[in-house]
Protein backbone atom coordinates (compact mmCIF):
# COMPACT_ATOMS: atom_id res chain seq x y z
CA UNK A 1 0.00 0.00 0.00
CA UNK A 2 1.08 3.52 -0.72
CA UNK A 3 1.60 5.77 2.27
CA UNK A 4 0.91 9.49 2.20
CA UNK A 5 3.01 12.06 4.10
CA UNK A 6 1.18 14.38 6.54
CA UNK A 7 0.85 17.86 5.10
CA UNK A 8 2.30 20.70 7.19
CA UNK A 9 -0.15 23.07 8.90
CA UNK A 10 -0.78 26.30 6.94
CA UNK A 11 1.01 29.42 8.09
CA UNK A 12 -1.20 32.49 8.74
CA UNK A 13 0.43 35.77 7.70
CA UNK A 14 -0.67 38.99 9.32
CA UNK A 15 -0.35 42.09 7.19
CA UNK A 16 0.28 45.51 8.57
CA UNK A 17 -3.41 46.37 8.32
CA UNK A 18 -4.59 43.43 10.31
CA UNK A 19 -6.36 43.26 13.65
CA UNK A 20 -3.22 43.86 15.71
CA UNK A 21 -2.37 47.18 13.91
CA UNK A 22 -2.79 50.51 15.77
CA UNK A 23 -6.09 52.39 14.86
CA UNK A 24 -5.75 55.41 12.63
CA UNK A 25 -6.63 58.66 14.52
CA UNK A 26 -9.85 60.45 13.39
CA UNK A 27 -9.56 64.07 12.22
CA UNK A 28 -10.71 66.61 14.85
CA UNK A 29 -13.89 68.62 14.08
CA UNK A 30 -13.70 72.36 14.42
CA UNK A 31 -15.80 73.64 17.35
CA UNK A 32 -15.76 77.28 16.23
CA UNK A 33 -19.35 78.58 15.60
CA UNK A 34 -20.37 79.79 12.17
CA UNK A 35 -20.18 83.53 11.75
CA UNK A 36 -23.64 85.03 12.44
CA UNK A 37 -25.06 87.58 10.02
CA UNK A 38 -24.89 91.13 11.40
CA UNK A 39 -28.06 92.88 12.50
CA UNK A 40 -29.39 95.44 10.00
CA UNK A 41 -28.78 99.08 10.84
CA UNK A 42 -32.48 99.99 10.75
CA UNK A 43 -34.08 102.36 13.24
CA UNK A 44 -37.61 103.37 14.23
CA UNK A 45 -38.57 106.85 15.43
CA UNK A 46 -41.90 108.31 16.59
CA UNK A 47 -42.92 111.97 16.29
CA UNK A 48 -45.73 112.96 18.66
CA UNK A 49 -46.50 116.69 18.40
CA UNK A 50 -49.69 116.28 20.48
CA UNK A 51 -50.88 113.83 23.11
CA UNK A 52 -53.83 112.44 21.15
CA UNK A 53 -52.49 112.42 17.59
CA UNK A 54 -52.00 112.11 14.78
CA UNK A 55 -48.45 110.80 15.24
CA UNK A 56 -45.85 109.78 12.67
CA UNK A 57 -43.63 106.70 12.60
CA UNK A 58 -40.45 106.72 10.52
CA UNK A 59 -38.28 103.71 9.66
CA UNK A 60 -34.77 104.60 8.43
CA UNK A 61 -32.11 102.35 6.92
CA UNK A 62 -28.84 103.80 8.26
CA UNK A 63 -26.81 100.89 6.91
CA UNK A 64 -25.18 100.23 3.55
CA UNK A 65 -27.31 97.19 2.61
CA UNK A 66 -30.88 97.36 1.28
CA UNK A 67 -33.45 95.47 3.37
CA UNK A 68 -37.13 94.61 3.23
CA UNK A 69 -39.36 96.13 5.93
CA UNK A 70 -43.00 95.88 6.95
CA UNK A 71 -44.37 99.28 5.86
CA UNK A 72 -47.49 99.06 7.98
CA UNK A 73 -48.26 101.11 11.09
CA UNK A 74 -50.86 98.51 12.08
CA UNK A 75 -47.93 96.36 13.25
CA UNK A 76 -47.06 98.92 15.95
CA UNK A 77 -47.54 98.47 19.65
CA UNK A 78 -46.93 101.14 22.28
CA UNK A 79 -45.74 101.05 25.87
CA UNK A 80 -47.09 104.16 27.60
CA UNK A 81 -45.98 105.07 31.12
CA UNK A 82 -47.94 108.01 32.53
CA UNK A 83 -46.21 110.50 34.75
CA UNK A 84 -45.82 109.13 38.31
CA UNK A 85 -46.91 105.64 37.16
CA UNK A 86 -44.75 102.60 37.95
CA UNK A 87 -45.97 100.29 35.21
CA UNK A 88 -46.36 100.85 31.50
CA UNK A 89 -49.69 100.45 29.72
CA UNK A 90 -49.51 98.30 26.59
CA UNK A 91 -51.52 99.62 23.64
CA UNK A 92 -52.07 97.71 20.40
CA UNK A 93 -54.70 96.99 17.80
CA UNK A 94 -57.01 93.98 18.18
CA UNK A 95 -55.98 90.84 16.37
CA UNK A 96 -58.33 91.28 13.40
CA UNK A 97 -56.88 94.74 12.68
CA UNK A 98 -53.18 93.80 12.92
CA UNK A 99 -51.34 92.28 9.93
CA UNK A 100 -51.03 88.52 10.35
CA UNK A 101 -47.66 88.22 8.61
CA UNK A 102 -44.91 90.24 6.96
CA UNK A 103 -46.15 89.69 3.40
CA UNK A 104 -49.05 92.15 3.22
CA UNK A 105 -47.19 95.44 2.78
CA UNK A 106 -43.48 94.80 2.20
CA UNK A 107 -41.17 97.57 1.06
CA UNK A 108 -37.54 97.50 -0.04
CA UNK A 109 -35.71 100.24 1.87
CA UNK A 110 -32.45 101.30 0.21
CA UNK A 111 -29.49 102.53 2.26
CA UNK A 112 -29.92 106.02 3.66
CA UNK A 113 -33.66 106.15 2.91
CA UNK A 114 -36.75 106.28 5.14
CA UNK A 115 -40.38 105.24 5.17
CA UNK A 116 -42.93 107.38 7.07
CA UNK A 117 -46.59 106.79 7.94
CA UNK A 118 -49.00 108.70 10.16
CA UNK A 119 -51.23 106.90 12.63
CA UNK A 120 -53.80 107.70 15.29
CA UNK A 121 -52.59 106.65 18.78
CA UNK A 122 -56.14 106.55 20.17
CA UNK A 123 -56.77 103.64 17.83
CA UNK A 124 -54.14 101.68 19.82
CA UNK A 125 -54.69 103.14 23.30
CA UNK A 126 -58.43 102.53 23.27
CA UNK A 127 -60.87 102.85 26.15
CA UNK A 128 -61.03 105.28 29.03
CA UNK A 129 -57.99 104.00 30.98
CA UNK A 130 -55.68 103.73 27.98
CA UNK A 131 -56.75 107.05 26.45
CA UNK A 132 -56.15 108.75 29.80
CA UNK A 133 -52.61 107.34 29.74
CA UNK A 134 -51.89 109.58 26.71
CA UNK A 135 -51.31 112.56 28.96
CA UNK A 136 -48.64 115.28 28.95
CA UNK A 137 -45.35 113.99 30.32
CA UNK A 138 -46.13 110.33 29.61
CA UNK A 139 -43.20 108.26 28.30
CA UNK A 140 -43.89 106.31 25.10
CA UNK A 141 -41.78 103.51 23.63
CA UNK A 142 -42.99 102.26 20.25
CA UNK A 143 -42.27 98.85 18.69
CA UNK A 144 -42.85 97.79 15.09
CA UNK A 145 -43.29 94.10 14.41
CA UNK A 146 -44.36 91.12 16.46
CA UNK A 147 -43.47 90.08 20.01
CA UNK A 148 -41.97 86.64 20.52
CA UNK A 149 -38.75 84.78 19.71
CA UNK A 150 -36.40 86.91 17.66
CA UNK A 151 -35.47 84.12 15.22
CA UNK A 152 -39.03 83.12 14.34
CA UNK A 153 -41.05 84.77 11.54
CA UNK A 154 -42.83 87.04 10.84
CA UNK A 155 -40.08 89.68 10.70
CA UNK A 156 -40.34 93.46 10.64
CA UNK A 157 -36.95 93.68 8.86
CA UNK A 158 -35.71 90.94 6.51
CA UNK A 159 -32.72 90.39 4.19
CA UNK A 160 -33.27 90.40 0.45
CA UNK A 161 -32.49 87.19 -1.41
CA UNK A 162 -29.35 87.47 -3.50
CA UNK A 163 -28.07 90.62 -1.77
CA UNK A 164 -24.66 90.23 -0.16
CA UNK A 165 -23.49 90.62 2.49
CA UNK A 166 -26.53 89.13 4.12
CA UNK A 167 -28.03 90.66 7.28
CA UNK A 168 -29.98 88.94 10.02
CA UNK A 169 -33.79 89.32 10.17
CA UNK A 170 -35.43 91.23 13.02
CA UNK A 171 -38.82 90.29 14.44
CA UNK A 172 -39.37 93.75 15.95
CA UNK A 173 -37.58 97.08 16.22
CA UNK A 174 -37.98 99.55 19.08
CA UNK A 175 -37.95 103.33 18.95
CA UNK A 176 -36.20 105.56 21.49
CA UNK A 177 -38.42 106.68 24.35
CA UNK A 178 -40.19 110.02 23.90
CA UNK A 179 -42.13 112.24 26.32
CA UNK A 180 -45.54 113.54 25.27
CA UNK A 181 -45.69 117.35 25.12
CA UNK A 182 -47.77 119.63 27.28
CA UNK A 183 -51.11 120.71 25.87
CA UNK A 184 -51.66 124.44 25.26
CA UNK A 185 -53.70 126.18 27.93
CA UNK A 186 -57.28 126.64 26.83
CA UNK A 187 -58.65 130.17 26.78
CA UNK A 188 -61.80 130.35 28.95
CA UNK A 189 -64.97 131.07 27.05
CA UNK A 190 -66.61 134.42 27.72
CA UNK A 191 -69.62 134.42 30.02
CA UNK A 192 -72.97 134.40 28.20
CA UNK A 193 -74.94 137.65 28.23
CA UNK A 194 -77.79 137.93 30.75
CA UNK A 195 -81.18 136.68 29.62
CA UNK A 196 -83.52 139.40 28.45
CA UNK A 197 -86.62 137.33 27.68
CA UNK A 198 -89.37 136.27 30.01
CA UNK A 199 -87.94 132.78 30.51
CA UNK A 200 -85.37 133.50 33.23
CA UNK A 201 -84.92 129.77 33.96
CA UNK A 202 -84.45 127.98 30.63
CA UNK A 203 -84.20 124.18 30.50
CA UNK A 204 -80.76 122.72 31.23
CA UNK A 205 -80.42 119.70 29.00
CA UNK A 206 -77.27 117.73 28.31
CA UNK A 207 -76.57 115.04 25.70
CA UNK A 208 -73.94 112.36 26.32
CA UNK A 209 -72.75 109.12 24.73
CA UNK A 210 -70.14 106.51 25.74
CA UNK A 211 -66.52 107.63 25.73
CA UNK A 212 -65.40 104.76 23.49
CA UNK A 213 -67.12 102.04 21.44
CA UNK A 214 -65.28 99.07 19.94
CA UNK A 215 -67.29 98.19 16.82
CA UNK A 216 -66.50 95.01 14.84
CA UNK A 217 -68.49 96.30 11.83
CA UNK A 218 -70.24 99.45 10.65
CA UNK A 219 -73.59 97.74 10.15
CA UNK A 220 -73.79 96.77 13.81
CA UNK A 221 -72.52 100.06 15.22
CA UNK A 222 -75.08 101.18 17.80
CA UNK A 223 -74.75 104.52 19.61
CA UNK A 224 -76.64 104.90 22.91
CA UNK A 225 -77.46 108.60 23.37
CA UNK A 226 -78.55 109.79 26.82
CA UNK A 227 -80.47 112.99 27.53
CA UNK A 228 -80.01 114.52 31.00
CA UNK A 229 -82.23 117.14 32.62
CA UNK A 230 -79.86 119.09 34.84
CA UNK A 231 -82.46 121.73 35.66
CA UNK A 232 -84.99 122.10 38.46
CA UNK A 233 -88.19 121.75 36.46
CA UNK A 234 -89.74 119.12 34.22
CA UNK A 235 -89.04 119.46 30.50
CA UNK A 236 -91.28 118.22 27.70
CA UNK A 237 -89.12 117.23 24.74
CA UNK A 238 -89.41 115.09 21.63
CA UNK A 239 -86.46 112.77 22.26
CA UNK A 240 -86.70 110.18 19.52
CA UNK A 241 -84.48 108.78 16.72
CA UNK A 242 -85.83 111.34 14.22
CA UNK A 243 -84.64 114.27 16.38
CA UNK A 244 -81.09 112.96 16.77
CA UNK A 245 -78.18 113.81 14.49
CA UNK A 246 -74.45 113.12 14.48
CA UNK A 247 -71.28 114.82 13.31
CA UNK A 248 -69.02 111.98 12.18
CA UNK A 249 -65.33 112.37 11.37
CA UNK A 250 -63.71 109.41 9.68
CA UNK A 251 -61.01 108.58 7.16
CA UNK A 252 -62.94 110.31 4.35
CA UNK A 253 -63.61 113.56 6.22
CA UNK A 254 -66.51 115.07 8.16
CA UNK A 255 -70.13 114.13 7.51
CA UNK A 256 -73.27 115.51 9.14
CA UNK A 257 -75.51 112.48 9.58
CA UNK A 258 -79.23 113.09 10.12
CA UNK A 259 -82.45 111.08 10.11
CA UNK A 260 -83.37 110.37 6.47
CA UNK A 261 -86.83 112.02 6.81
CA UNK A 262 -88.30 115.04 8.54
CA UNK A 263 -90.11 114.48 11.86
CA UNK A 264 -93.73 113.47 11.48
CA UNK A 265 -96.67 115.53 12.72
CA UNK A 266 -96.65 115.99 16.51
CA UNK A 267 -98.64 113.64 18.72
CA UNK A 268 -98.66 113.64 22.50
CA UNK A 269 -97.26 110.12 22.77
CA UNK A 270 -94.14 111.21 20.87
CA UNK A 271 -93.05 113.58 23.62
CA UNK A 272 -91.16 112.75 26.77
CA UNK A 273 -91.70 114.37 30.16
CA UNK A 274 -88.22 114.48 31.70
CA UNK A 275 -88.27 115.32 35.42
CA UNK A 276 -85.49 117.28 37.18
CA UNK A 277 -82.24 115.27 37.26
CA UNK A 278 -83.94 112.65 35.09
CA UNK A 279 -82.36 110.80 32.16
CA UNK A 280 -83.55 108.93 29.09
CA UNK A 281 -81.57 106.89 26.55
CA UNK A 282 -82.10 106.14 22.86
CA UNK A 283 -79.89 103.51 21.16
CA UNK A 284 -79.70 104.02 17.40
CA UNK A 285 -77.75 102.45 14.54
CA UNK A 286 -75.31 104.98 13.12
CA UNK A 287 -75.42 103.54 9.59
CA UNK A 288 -79.09 104.57 9.40
CA UNK A 289 -78.06 108.22 9.68
CA UNK A 290 -74.79 108.19 7.72
CA UNK A 291 -75.71 107.62 4.07
CA UNK A 292 -72.44 109.03 2.70
CA UNK A 293 -68.93 107.65 3.10
CA UNK A 294 -68.16 108.36 6.77
CA UNK A 295 -68.26 104.65 7.67
CA UNK A 296 -66.66 103.26 4.52
CA UNK A 297 -63.19 102.62 5.94
CA UNK A 298 -61.99 100.95 9.13
CA UNK A 299 -60.09 102.97 11.69
CA UNK A 300 -60.79 105.73 14.16
CA UNK A 301 -64.20 107.41 13.88
CA UNK A 302 -65.11 110.41 16.04
CA UNK A 303 -68.85 110.79 16.67
CA UNK A 304 -70.49 113.84 18.29
CA UNK A 305 -74.26 113.41 18.84
CA UNK A 306 -76.80 116.20 19.10
CA UNK A 307 -80.51 116.66 19.76
CA UNK A 308 -82.34 118.98 17.37
CA UNK A 309 -86.03 119.62 18.08
CA UNK A 310 -86.39 122.91 16.20
CA UNK A 311 -88.63 121.20 13.63
CA UNK A 312 -90.36 118.94 16.14
CA UNK A 313 -92.28 121.37 18.34
CA UNK A 314 -95.41 120.46 20.24
CA UNK A 315 -96.90 123.96 20.02
CA UNK A 316 -99.49 122.85 17.43
CA UNK A 317 -101.05 120.46 19.95
CA UNK A 318 -100.81 122.85 22.91
CA UNK A 319 -97.61 121.60 24.52
CA UNK A 320 -94.89 123.87 25.89
CA UNK A 321 -91.90 121.88 24.63
CA UNK A 322 -88.18 122.35 24.35
CA UNK A 323 -87.55 123.53 20.79
CA UNK A 324 -83.83 123.90 20.32
CA UNK A 325 -80.52 122.14 19.81
CA UNK A 326 -78.26 120.40 22.35
CA UNK A 327 -74.78 119.25 21.26
CA UNK A 328 -72.71 116.76 23.24
CA UNK A 329 -69.72 118.35 24.94
CA UNK A 330 -67.53 115.25 24.62
CA UNK A 331 -67.39 113.13 21.45
CA UNK A 332 -67.44 109.34 21.27
CA UNK A 333 -64.36 107.55 19.93
CA UNK A 334 -65.25 104.54 17.79
CA UNK A 335 -62.68 101.91 16.81
CA UNK A 336 -64.19 100.50 13.63
CA UNK A 337 -62.69 97.13 12.71
CA UNK A 338 -64.38 96.77 9.30
CA UNK A 339 -66.00 99.50 7.22
CA UNK A 340 -68.85 99.37 4.75
CA UNK A 341 -66.50 99.39 1.74
CA UNK A 342 -63.57 97.16 0.87
CA UNK A 343 -60.26 98.33 2.28
CA UNK A 344 -58.23 100.15 -0.39
CA UNK A 345 -55.00 98.62 -1.59
CA UNK A 346 -52.04 100.51 -0.18
CA UNK A 347 -48.79 100.95 -2.06
CA UNK A 348 -46.19 102.17 0.45
CA UNK A 349 -43.27 104.07 -0.99
CA UNK A 350 -39.95 105.37 0.21
CA UNK A 351 -39.78 109.00 1.26
CA UNK A 352 -38.33 111.32 -1.39
CA UNK A 353 -34.65 111.88 -0.95
CA UNK A 354 -33.81 115.32 0.35
CA UNK A 355 -32.12 117.54 -2.20
CA UNK A 356 -28.80 118.81 -0.86
CA UNK A 357 -28.63 122.57 -0.50
CA UNK A 358 -26.45 124.41 -2.98
CA UNK A 359 -23.16 125.55 -1.48
CA UNK A 360 -22.86 129.31 -0.89
CA UNK A 361 -21.16 131.27 -3.63
CA UNK A 362 -17.46 131.81 -2.93
CA UNK A 363 -16.16 135.38 -2.68
CA UNK A 364 -14.21 136.62 -5.69
CA UNK A 365 -10.42 136.62 -5.27
CA UNK A 366 -8.80 139.93 -4.51
CA UNK A 367 -7.13 139.96 -7.92
CA UNK A 368 -10.56 139.79 -9.61
CA UNK A 369 -12.19 142.43 -7.49
CA UNK A 370 -13.11 145.70 -9.19
CA UNK A 371 -10.39 148.34 -8.82
CA UNK A 372 -11.19 151.31 -6.65
CA UNK A 373 -12.61 154.29 -8.44
CA UNK A 374 -10.26 157.27 -8.29
CA UNK A 375 -11.77 160.64 -7.85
Amino acid sequence: MKSFALLAAPVVLLCATGANAAPKPKPKRSMAPAAAAPAPDVHLAIAAPTTRGPWTMRVTNDGSIPVRIVADARALWLEVTPRSARKATRCELPGDMRPGDDLQQPLVLPPGRSYAESFEPRLYCFGRAQVDALAPGAIVVAHLGWPGKADKPPFSVSPIDGVEPRVAPMRAIAAPAIALPDEPTAVPAPSPPPLLDADAYPPKLDVTAPTAIDAPSATGLSIPVTLHNDGTRTVIVRFRPETLAFEVTGATGVENCAWPALPSAPMRELFLRLPPKGTSTQAVTLATYCTGHALDQAGLVVVRPRLDTRQASGADIGLHTFDGEVIAMMPTIVRLHHGLAAAPLRHPSVEPQATPAAPPAAAAPASLAAPPVSR
